[in-house]
C-alpha cells in the first residue's frame, strides 16, 4: 500500500474533489441498491394488493431512484476527472520542479528516457488509477457490502451461503496482485529502456545515418520493443485469465442459489418477490466483482508507476542547498582551490590535492591530456559537483578514502587511522584532511547556489541552445534584458551581422538545439549569452574549437576588456589564447604538474614546453593546409556555378 497510499495523500489535498466524488459514489450506491428493494416490495405487496395508483406510485419511485443513481454516478464521475487532473498536475509540476534541482551525479546515473518516462507515461498511469481506479474499487467494495446487508434483511440462510464465498475471492485476488505486479514494474521499467534507446536514435539520426547503421539500430529499437511488448502480453495473459476465473467463482455460487433458492419458494420459504429481488441483487455482485478484478489490475500498475515516479522525488542530491545559505549581490572573483579532491564515484579520484589561488580578474589557461581533470576542476566552481569531503590517504600512488569510524579498506584487509596516519606493513602513510573551494574566502558550500551560479558564466564545447529566437537564446540569462543590450552582446560575439542577415533577424528561430545554425554560430550565440549575463567568473571549455582562426581573433580581441574584470578560466589549446593568459595550468591525471606565465614554462623546459611546440607544429600544418585566397575565391565561384 505505501505508494499508492503516498498517492492518495495528493489526493487528500483536493479534499473537495476527493470528498465530493466519494460521496457521490455512495450515493449512487445507496439508490442502486434500493431499486431491488422497490421491486420485492412491488411484487409482493403492491401487485397483490390490486391498488393500480400503488402501483404507478411504486413505479414513479422506482424511475426516480433510477434516475437519482444515473445523476450522482455521473456526479461522481465528472468530479473524479477533475480530481484525477489536478493531483496529475501537482506530480508533473513537483517532478519538473524535483528535476531542476537535481544535481549532474543525478542525470550521470540516469538515463534520458527512463527520467521522460517517469514524467510522462508514469504519470498518465497514475492518473488512469485516480480517474478509474479509486472508483471502481471504492464502488465495488460498497456495493458489495451493500448487496450483502439488503440480502441479509431478506433472507439470512442464504446470505450466509453466499457468504461462504468470500474467503474464495479474496485469496483469489491476493494471488492475482502478487502475480502481475512485478510484470507491471519490469514492463515500465523497460518502457524507459525503450524510450531511451528511441530518444537516442532520434537525436543522434545523423552519426545513424553517416555510418549505414540504420538496419543495426532498427534490429535494436525492434529488440527492446519487443522485450516490452512480451511484458505486455504477459501481463494481459494473467488479467485474461483471472478476470473471468473471477466472474466463473461468482457464477457457479449464483447458480447453486438460484436452485436453492428455486427450492425455497415451492417450499414457501421465500417469496416471488424476495426470489426475484435475490436474483436482482446476486446480478448486481457481478458488477462489483469485475470492477474490483479491474481496480486490483489499476492498483498494481500505479503501484509500479509510482514507485519509479517518487523515485525521482525522493532522490537526495550530492550537492545540497545549505540551510541558512548566505545571499550575494555580485561576487569580486578570487577562486581558491585548497588541496581539493574529487571523484565522480567510489576511490576513482579525478582530482587530487588541487591547489590554486586565482586572483579576482585573472585569466586562467587549464591545459593537459584527455582524462587530466580539467573540465571536473570547473565544474566544482558552479557547484555542479562537490569536493570529496571525506579524509583519504595515498598508498602506492593509489587514493583510499577514510571512512567516519577512521578505517581504510585496502583490498582484503582493513586499516585503522590513528593520530593521522596509517601504517601499512612498517611504512606511515599520512591521512590527507579534506580539501576546500573558496570564493571570496567563503566556502562555495556556504553560498544561495542560485546566487552564486548567477555570479558564473560558461560557454561549453558544445553549446546548447533552446528551440526559441536567437533573441531568447541570448538573453536566456537575463529576460528582462532590453533589445539594446541583446544587441551589443551580440556585437561583442561577432555574431550580430549574421543575424541581420536573416530574414527575421533577433526573432529567427534557430530549431532543437540550434541546429539551423553552424557550430561556430552556435558557440558566438552562447558566448553572448554569457557576457549578457555579465557574470563576475567566466569559464570557456574550448568555446572556440568551431570557430575559424580569424573569427577567434576577433573574437579574443572583442573579450579582452571584458576579462579584465572577470576571473576566467580557459580550456583550450589555441596557443593565441594561452600566452594572452596570466597564467597557465598543467594537469596530469588530476595533478597539478606545473603553473606559470607563458614564458616561465617555457623556460622550464617542461610538459608545457613540449606541448607548446607540438601545438605549434599542429597549427602551422592547419596553416598549410589552408587553400590561398586566390584559390578559396575561385573554388568559391565553382560552387556558385
Amino acid at each position: 500500500m505505501g505508494h499508492v497510499s503516498r498517492l492518495t495523500k495528493y489526493s487528500l489535498r483536493h479534499k473537495g474533489h476527493f470528498l465530493g466524488f466519494m460521496s457521490a459514489a455512495l450515493v449512487a450506491t445507496i439508490f442502486n441498491l434500493f431499486t431491488p428493494i422497490i421491486l420485492v416490495t412491488i411484487i409482493d405487496s403492491v401487485i397483490p394488493s390490486g391498488q393500480q395508483d400503488l402501483l404507478t406510485l411504486y413505479a414513479l419511485l422506482f424511475l426516480i431512484t433510477a434516475g437519482l443513481y444515473g445523476l450522482f454516478d455521473l456526479i461522481q464521475r465528472y468530479v473524479s476527472a477533475l480530481m484525477a487532473q489536478h493531483v496529475v498536475f501537482d506530480l508533473r509540476t513537483e517532478l519538473y520542479e524535483s528535476l531542476l534541482e537535481k544535481d549532474l551525479a543525478f542525470y550521470d546515473e540516469n538515463e534520458t528516457g527512463q527520467l521522460l518516462a517517469r514524467v510522462t507515461t508514469d504519470v498518465s498511469t497514475m492518473r488512469e488509477f485516480l480517474l478509474w481506479g479509486y472508483r471502481v474499487i471504492f464502488i465495488g467494495i460498497v456495493t458489495m457490502v451493500g448487496v450483502y446487508y439488503v440480502m441479509w434483511t431478506l433472507n439470512q440462510q442464504l446470505t450466509l451461503y453466499l457468504l461462504l464465498v468470500l474467503p474464495a475471492i479474496g485469496i483469489f485476488m491476493y494471488v492475482f496482485a502478487k502475480k502481475v505486479r512485478p510484470i507491471f514494474f519490469a514492463s515500465r521499467t523497460q518502457f524507459g529502456v525503450l524510450s531511451t534507446v528511441l530518444q537516442e536514435n532520434i537525436v543522434g539520426m545523423k552519426v545513424v545515418q553517416s555510418y549505414a547503421s540504420a538496419a543495426r539500430e532498427d534490429q535494436r529499437v525492434e529488440k527492446e520493443n519487443r522485450t516490452y511488448l512480451d511484458l505486455i502480453v504477459t501481463a494481459n495473459k494473467l488479467a485474461a485469465f483471472y478476470g473471468p476465473l473471477l466472474i466463473a467463482i461468482l457464477g457457479i455460487a449464483t447458480g447453486v442459489l438460484l436452485y436453492i433458492g428455486g427450492i425455497s419458494v415451492n417450499l414457501g420459504v421465500l417469496s416471488y418477490g424476495e426470489f426475484i429481488g435475490f436474483v436482482s441483487l446476486v446480478s448486481m455482485l457481478i458488477m462489483p466483482s469485475r470492477f474490483l478484478s479491474w481496480g486490483i489490475g489499476m492498483y498494481q500498475r500505479a503501484s509500479a508507476a509510482a514507485e519509479r515516479t517518487f523515485y525521482v522525488l525522493d532522490a537526495r542530491d550530492a550537492v545540497m542547498e545549505p540551510e541558512d545559505p548566505l545571499r550575494i549581490d555580485q561576487l569580486q572573483g578570487r577562486v581558491e582551490f585548497d588541496g581539493v579532491d574529487f571523484s565522480y564515484r567510489s576511490d576513482n579520484y579525478i582530482l587530487r590535492n588541487v591547489t590554486l589561488d586565482i586572483q579576482p580578474g585573472e585569466i586562467v589557461a587549464l591545459l593537459g591530456g584527455t582524462g587530466s581533470g580539467k573540465t571536473s576542476l570547473v565544474n566544482l566552481i558552479p557547484r555542479f559537483y562537490d569536493v570529496d569531503g571525506q579524509r583519504s590517504v595515498c598508498v602506492k600512488r593509489r587514493t583510499y578514502r577514510v571512512d567516519d569510524k577512521g578505517r581504510v579498506r585496502i583490498g582484503s584487509e582493513s586499516y585503522v587511522a590513528d593520530n593521522g596516519s596509517i601504517i601499512i606493513d612498517g611504512q606511515e602513510y599520512p591521512v590527507k584532511q579534506p580539501g576546500t573551494l573558496r570564493i571570496d574566502g567563503v566556502d562555495i558550500q556556504e553560498y544561495c547556489m542560485e546566487d552564486l551560479r548567477k555570479n558564473i558564466g560558461m560557454i561549453h564545447q558544445d553549446p546548447f541552445l533552446f528551440s526559441a529566437s536567437i533573441r531568447e537564446n541570448i538573453a536566456f540569462a537575463r529576460p528582462d534584458a532590453s533589445d539594446a543590450e541583446v544587441e551589443v552582446a551580440a556585437k561583442t560575439a561577432m555574431i550580430h551581422e549574421f543575424i541581420m542577415t536573416l530574414e527575421d533577424g533577433y526573432d529567427s528561430v534557430v530549431g532543437e538545439r540550434g541546429v539551423t545554425l553552424s557550430g561556430g554560430q552556435r558557440q558566438r550565440v552562447a558566448i553572448a549569452r554569457a557576457l549578457l549575463a555579465d557574470p563576475r567568473i567566466l569559464i570557456l571549455d574550448d568555446s572556440t574549437s568551431s570557430v575559424d582562426a580569424k573569427t577567434e581573433m576577433e573574437i579574443q580581441k572583442a573579450l579582452e576588456s571584458l576579462m579584465a574584470n572577470r576571473t576566467t578560466f580557459i580550456i583550450t589549446h589555441r596557443l593565441s589564447t594561452i600566452r594572452n593568459a596570466n597564467r597557465i595550468v598543467m594537469l596530469d591525471r588530476g595533478r597539478i604538474v606545473e603553473t606559470g606565465s607563458h614564458e616561465d614554462l617555457l623556460e622550464k623546459g617542461g610538459l608545457y614546453a613540449d606541448l607548446h611546440v607540438t601545438l605549434r607544429e599542429m597549427e602551422a600544418a592547419a596553416s598549410m593546409s589552408k587553400p590561398r585566397r586566390s584559390e578559396a575565391v575561385a573554388l568559391e565561384g565553382f560552387q556558385d556555378e
